[in-house]
This record gives C-alpha cells, sequence and structure tokens, in this order.
C-alpha cells in the first residue's frame, strides 16, 4: 500500500506575490499584515491617547516665560599669555573671565545668589522660594561666544517679570564679585608658587653638580662614545685570545697522544718535544736497528742482545722522563692562555659594568637637565602670570555685559491641536508596538511561506476563504444548540439538505480542489496513489471539510471513493454528519469480536447524497470507555483496511489531529500517505513544528501539506 517510487509529488504554484518573503531588509509586507490583523488594537491606542491628549490640553494650566542674555566679557591681552601655560591652568581660571561651564551654570542656581532674591519678593509672592524659582529656571550657555541665555517660566505673569529682573541684578553683581575675589586669590597663589619653584631649580641645580662631581661628566655623548669603543677592543681581543687557546688545545691533543706512541716521525711531537726527546728517539732507533742486526746472528739469551735490551730498557726509561717533561710543558702553556681569556673576559665585564653605571648616571643627568628645562620655563610662566595679575587687579568694569533687556512674558502652551496630534502620533505608535508584541506572543502561521519553511514539504494545494460556508457552518452549530434531540433523522436530513447545501459548499473553491486532486495525481488512469489520509496538526483546521470535498471532486470523475472517519472519539463531526442514516460504523466494526466483517462493512457503508460514487463509512456509537487506540492498532483494523482498498478504487481516512493523538502513526504505514491540512491565522507555528517532528520521528510518509481558508 506504499506509494511508488516513480510518483513524485510536486509544489502548486498558487501563491501570489502578497506571500512571497522578502529576500533581505525588512518585509514590509508581513508588517503590514500584522498591523491590519491588529489594527483593531492600534485604532483603540490611538483613539485612547488623542483622547487623554485632548482632556490633557484643556485642563492645562497656561504658563508664561521670558528671558535675557549676557555677554561673559573676554579675557585680555596679558591674560591671555598666561594661559598657555599648562601648569598654572588652575590659576588663570580663577583670574579670567568668569567661565560659562557647567559648574558655573550650578553656581548661578545656588542658595547663595537665588535667595536674596526669595527674600526681596517674598512680601508680594508668599508661595515663592528658591525650588520654585530653580525648578522652572533655565540657562543656557555658549562657552564659544560666551554668552548665557536666561529664562524663566511661571503661571504668574508678573512674577516672571520680577523674578527675571532680580536676576539681571545679582548675575551682574555676582560677576564683579567673583571677578576680583579670583584676582586676589590669584596672586595670592602666585606669591606661594614663585618661591616654590625657584626651591625647586636649586635642588636641581645641586643635584647635577654632584652628578658631574661623582662621574667626571663633562660631555656625555662623547664620554659615553668612548667607553663603547673600548669594550670593542676588547672584544677583538677576546676574539683572538680564545681562538689562539682552542689552536693550542687542539695541537696538545695530538701531540699527547703521539708522545703517548713514542712516534719517531711526528712533526707535531719534534715541534712541541725538546732537543734532548729527539735525540733519545734517534738513540732508540739506532738501538733497535742494532738489536734487528745482531738478532740475525745472535740469539735472545745471547750476551750482545741483552746487552743491546739493556740500554733500550734505559733509553726507554729517559725517553719517559722527558715525555712528563713536555707534558708539563703543555699544561703550562694551555693554563697561561686560558689566563689570558679569563683576565680579558674579566675587564670586559668590569669595563660593561662601568658602561651600564656611566647610562644610568647619564639618564640621570639629562632627566635632572630636562627638568631643569621645564621648571625655569614654569618659574617665568608664573612670573608672566603675577604681571598680568597685577594689570587685571587695575580694571574695575564687570566682565559680564546685559545683551537684551527682559522680555514681555508670552505663554509657551501648546495648542489643543498640537497636543492632540501629539497624542495621535504616540497612540499610534503603541498601538504599532503592542499589535507587534501581540503577533510575537501569538506567533501564528498566515502565509503559505511560513508552512512550507516550518514542514519542508511541498504545498499541495490552498483552499480559499469560503464566507458562505463558514455562514452555514455557524448557522448549522447554532441549531444544535437549539434544538439538538427535537428532531427525527428524516428531519434532520431535510434540514440539513437545506440549510448547508454541501453542493454549494464547493463554490468558488472547486478548482482550488481541482489543483489539489491533480497535484496528488488522482487524475491519473493508472495512480498509484490506493488510499490516504487527511490529517490535521489540531482540531478545528477543516479536515473533514477537505476529505469531502476532495472525495467528491475525484467521485466526479467516476472513480469509487470511500471516506472513513477515523475520528472515533469525535462522532459528530463533520464526516459522520455527512451520512446521516448510519446508526453503528467504525467503532462499531472494531469493538465487536463476534459479528462477521464483511456484511458489517457493506451494511454500515452509506452512500453519499454529494455524488454518485462518493461513500462514507461513519465513526458511530464510540463510548468513552473504549481504547481507541487498540482499537486502530488492532489486527482487525488492518484487515479492515485491506478490505476497504478491494472493494473501492479510492479510500480517504479522516483521521483525528497528529498533536493531540497518535491515530497518524498507527495508521500511517498502512496506507499510501498522509495530507496534512493546516488552517491559516489559527495554527500556532509551535504546534506545527510539533507534528512535522512526531512525523519525521515516527518515518510517515507525507504526501504534503493542504493549507485552508486563506483569506
Amino acid at each position: 500500500m506504499k506509494t511508488s517510487k516513480s510518483h513524485q509529488i510536486e509544489p502548486i504554484n498558487q501563491s501570489s506575490q502578497h506571500y512571497e518573503a522578502a529576500e533581505g531588509g525588512l518585509n514590509l509586507i508581513d508588517f503590514k499584515d500584522k498591523i491590519i490583523r491588529q489594527i483593531h488594537i492600534v485604532v483603540g491606542m490611538t483613539i485612547f491617547m488623542s483622547s487623554l491628549a485632548f482632556f490633557s490640553a484643556i485642563k492645562r494650566t497656561p504658563t508664561y516665560q521670558a528671558g535675557f542674555e549676557l555677554l561673559s566679557e573676554r579675557v585680555s591681552i596679558e591674560t591671555k599669555v598666561t594661559s598657555s601655560v599648562s601648569q598654572s591652568r588652575e590659576t588663570t581660571q580663577e583670574i579670567g573671565a568668569v567661565a560659562l561651564d557647567e559648574v558655573q551654570i550650578k553656581n548661578l542656581k545656588s542658595p547663595d545668589i537665588i535667595g536674596p532674591i526669595v527674600t526681596k519678593l517674598k512680601l508680594k509672592y508668599p508661595e515663592i522660594n528658591n525650588d520654585s524659582i530653580t525648578s522652572t529656571l533655565n540657562l543656557e550657555a555658549d562657552e564659544i561666544k560666551g554668552i548665557l541665555k536666561v529664562v524663566y517660566q511661571h503661571s504668574d505673569r508678573e512674577q516672571v517679570k520680577d523674578v527675571l529682573e532680580e536676576l539681571v541684578k545679582a548675575y551682574l553683581n555676582y560677576s564683579l564679585k567673583r571677578r576680583q575675589s579670583g584676582v586676589n586669590r590669584g596672586l595670592d597663589f602666585l606669591n606661594q608658587q614663585i618661591p616654590r619653584i625657584q626651591t625647586k631649580v636649586n635642588i636641581l641645580n645641586y643635584k647635577i653638580q654632584e652628578l658631574r662631581k661623582k662621574y667626571n661628566i663633562v660631555n656625555p655623548q662623547i664620554q659615553g662614545s668612548q667607553i663603547s669603543q673600548r669594550i670593542d677592543s676588547f672584544v677583538i681581543k677576546q676574539i683572538e685570545y680564545q681562538s689562539q687557546l682552542e689552536k693550542t688545545q687542539k695541537l696538545a691533543a695530538l701531540a699527547k697522544k703521539e708522545l703517548n706512541e713514542r712516534s719517531t716521525t711526528s712533526t707535531t711531537a719534534m715541534l712541541i718535544g725538546t732537543s734532548r726527546y729527539n735525540a733519545l728517539l734517534e738513540d732508540i732507533q739506532k738501538i733497535d736497528s742494532e738489536i734487528a742486526k745482531k738478532s740475525v746472528i745472535f740469539s735472545d739469551q745471547s750476551i750482545q742482545i741483552q746487552n743491546l735490551q739493556e740500554q733500550r730498557r734505559a733509553i726507554v726509561s729517559l725517553i719517559n722522563l722527558e715525555i712528563a717533561t713536555i707534558q708539563q710543558k703543555i699544561d703550562n702553556q694551555i693554563r697561561l692562555e686560558k689566563e689570558q681569556v679569563q683576565a680579558i673576559n674579566e675587564e670586559i665585564a668590569n669595563t660593561q659594568q662601568n658602561f651600564q653605571e656611566w647610562l644610568v648616571a647619564t639618564a640621570q643627568y639629562e632627566s635632572i637637565e630636562r627638568e631643569i628645562t621645564i621648571t625655569l620655563k614654569q618659574l617665568d610662566e608664573l612670573l608672566i602670570q603675577r604681571e598680568a595679575l597685577r594689570l587685571e587687579s587695575a580694571q574695575k568694569e564687570a566682565p559680564w555685559k546685559l545683551l537684551t533687556l527682559v522680555g514681555e512674558a508670552n505663554t509657551n502652551a501648546a495648542s489643543v491641536a498640537n497636543y492632540i496630534v501629539l497624542g495621535t502620533l504616540l497612540g499610534l505608535l503603541i498601538g504599532v508596538g503592542a499589535a507587534l508584541l501581540l503577533e510575537s506572543y501569538k506567533n501564528l502561521v498566515y502565509n503559505p511561506n511560513q508552512i512550507q519553511e516550518i514542514t519542508k514539504q511541498p504545498i499541495l494545494g490552498i483552499i480559499p476563504f469560503n464566507r458562505y460556508y463558514r455562514k452555514l457552518h455557524f448557522l448549522k452549530k447554532f441549531n444544535s444548540i437549539i434544538s439538538p434531540y427535537s428532531k427525527s433523522e428524516e428531519s434532520r436530513k431535510q434540514d440539513y439538505h437545506k440549510n448547508y447545501t454541501f453542493n454549494n459548499m464547493l463554490f468558488p473553491p472547486i478548482e482550488a480542489y481541482t489543483f489539489l486532486v491533480s497535484n496528488l495525481g488522482l487524475f491519473e488512469k493508472n495512480r498509484n496513489i490506493r488510499s490516504l489520509i487527511i490529517t490535521s496538526t489540531v482540531s478545528g483546521e477543516g479536515k473533514s471539510t477537505v476529505a469531502l470535498n476532495l472525495a467528491k471532486v475525484i467521485a466526479a470523475t467516476g472513480t469509487r471513493v470511500l471516506v472513513v472517519d477515523v475520528d472515533v472519539r469525535n462522532p459528530d463531526n463533520l464526516t459522520s454528519t455527512m451520512a446521516l442514516n448510519a446508526i453503528k460504523g467504525l467503532s462499531d466494526i472494531l469493538s465487536s469480536d463476534n459479528l462477521n466483517t464483511e456484511i458489517n462493512v457493506k451494511n454500515v457503508i452509506q452512500k453519499s447524497f454529494l455524488g454518485d460514487n462518493l461513500f462514507i463509512l461513519s465513526s458511530r456509537n464510540a463510548s468513552n470507555d473504549v481504547n481507541t487506540s487498540r482499537l486502530l492498532a488492532s489486527f482487525k483494523m488492518q484487515d479492515l483496511m485491506k478490505e476497504l482498498q478491494q472493494i473501492f478504487e479510492l479510500v480517504i481516512y479522516d483521521v483525528a489531529s497528529i498533536v493531540d493523538y497518535a491515530d497518524v502513526n498507527l495508521l500511517a504505514n498502512h496506507t499510501d500517505g498522509v495530507v496534512l491540512v493546516t488552517g491559516l491565522g489559527k495554527l500556532p507555528a509551535l504546534k506545527l513544528r510539533e507534528a512535522i517532528s512526531q512525523l519525521n520521528t515516527s518515518k510517515t510518509p507525507v504526501l504534503g501539506v493542504v493549507i485552508n481558508n486563506l483569506t
């Protein structure tokens, strides 16, 4: 019952550009769809915020504001000269014009300046205090241009004007006092610093004189170069002595070897040996020659041979003594050369140590010279500053000047229209954000691209949204609630034909089901699919509707089609409802052991009024205590499936949802494949992933996906 490998299910191309995913960048179409789906939240939040802004604008008390500008006087030429000294920057800040920095702005709002203004205006404005002024007092400083802009606002227009006029007086008076006190503090500071710097110069001069005496420093660069050259000459000698030592050691080793062997032809031994040693070697050669000649005539025990042997032993003894003397001579020569190498090494080490000490002393010398230069420059600058301050002390005018007078206080309240516009924009932003958050939280599947990306399966068909069918479906549920048991079976069948008219259920989606049948290859004469399962991820996605409509389209071609309702737990679903006269169904067949299966199947299967070749096997009368999974996994169910396939040309099984039950896993391997029905805008992506994971884990053959209710 497996599908042939040669039959390939190809995905259909029904998706419009509306659902094509954007490649890179922001998906504006997806963003627009999310906003449209949650438009009620966006509109509601926008209306709420604009209404809130409208009422806030109406109830808001208008405030008045006015202001003035002050110019901070530029520093004089003498002061500019001093401001180039980095060391005395603290002093120049005190003696120059009152700087409009952040600290100064805070100082201008301090109780020392605002307090007298409060005291003066307290009688006229009893509620005035420091906080009421500073909380609405705005100071903006342009440090480059030296302009201070003062703005004050209050609900009382007259109070605004009075406070600003007092602030003008207070700020001008403050700047004058600050200037004069700064000059005096600057002079005191310089009079303290100049003696300290002079003392520092004297100490540095003393240190440099001590270094000159200790290391005899005249010209550090020349003296350092001389020491370096001396070290280089010692290094050259070191190399020469070491080379001579190695040469002597090699000759000595060779000579000792030849002496031990008493060689008479070695030039090395003869070169190093004494004249006595060479003469003894000649004597022993002569005796050896004589012994050789006598040995021809006399035997070894003869007196002549014995005398010669005695002479030879005497000469050998002398040679041994002479060898010891020569070896002592060689050792003395090597020792002397080693002492030369050691002496030159010590000389180099001492000279290098002296050179390092010289470098340290030279560095100290140069550091002290640089410090003396810097300190002398500081001393000169401080003297220049003191002279500049003396000139500044003669200036009596205020460093700040009033550029603009206090203007008329005007209201700064925004219009009602501005409030509404701002509230509307804010509400729109909040609404859009809330809509996006809600969409992200729900994480529902809304377009075919999402389904194909999650399932990795071909899309076999897309069933458009049918408003007429939804209306009829709603009426059906409503009527079943009002009178579930009041009508007979025949009356219910008549009402069914009258109110729900499932013949019209296929319009306009009939073309979509035709596409679905074509993609499954069910129009082919030698089709490979004889049985299939229609299921869904969760309940309520329209799998039964798809199963019936699919069966009707196929039955219209003359094919005998059976729809088996395997959703035993829900005997009132759409598939079972189509078999209106069914008293028993699949559950009764599987749960009965004494009933003849073939007879029961023929008796229970009903012909549908939707088509001549369409038959339905209901799932009626499933009791709550029946183990549905056991029934579907039984051999009886397998035998029944084989028998149904022999009777009908195509068997479609309407099976319960994948996530809720294991029915699909129990039946799928006995069919030619599974078709997964997925409803758009209803199914969370997480549930769809869970369903696909279960199908992949159980290795269930999946033919593809059908997308239902595309709006």
